[in-house]
């Protein structure tokens, strides 16, 4: 579930506990608000999305540099730490240490199930 979503139901449910409370003018803004589109984000990027295959493909190797993914997968190391930052943030993979940084895939990383 998207975190706009998670909000939306959070705000949905205060709605409901306390829709005689709420002015007009915020009603009609919130009813706008559910009926725009959604666009949702991809769950990953492309380089995310090869990246976490790699990783998942080479999980014998625990612990790797931006560098050697980088080599392994075909794309700059600056574009896999770029990359690698939104599946930190997603808690696919770990980032660990300062100089070097490594990279390590999490339990949550290792149930992805990709459909090709």
């Amino acid at each position: 579930m998207s975190k706009k979503q998670v909000f939306i139901d959070y705000v949905a449910q205060l709605f409901d506990e306390s829709h005689d409370d709420i002015p007009e003018d915020a009603w009609d803004y919130w009813k706008a608000l559910l009926a725009e589109k959604s666009t949702e984000k991809p769950q990953f990027t492309d380089n995310g999305k090869v990246i976490l295959k790699f990783l998942k493909d080479n999980v014998q190797i625990e612990t790797w540099k931006s560098k050697d993914i980088a080599e392994g997968i075909g794309i700059s190391s600056r574009g896999v730490s770029a990359s690698a930052r939104k599946l930190v943030n997603d808690g696919y993979i770990d980032k660990v240490g300062q100089d070097p940084v490594f990279y390590v895939l999490t339990e949550k990383g290792k149930e992805v199930i990709f459909e090709d």
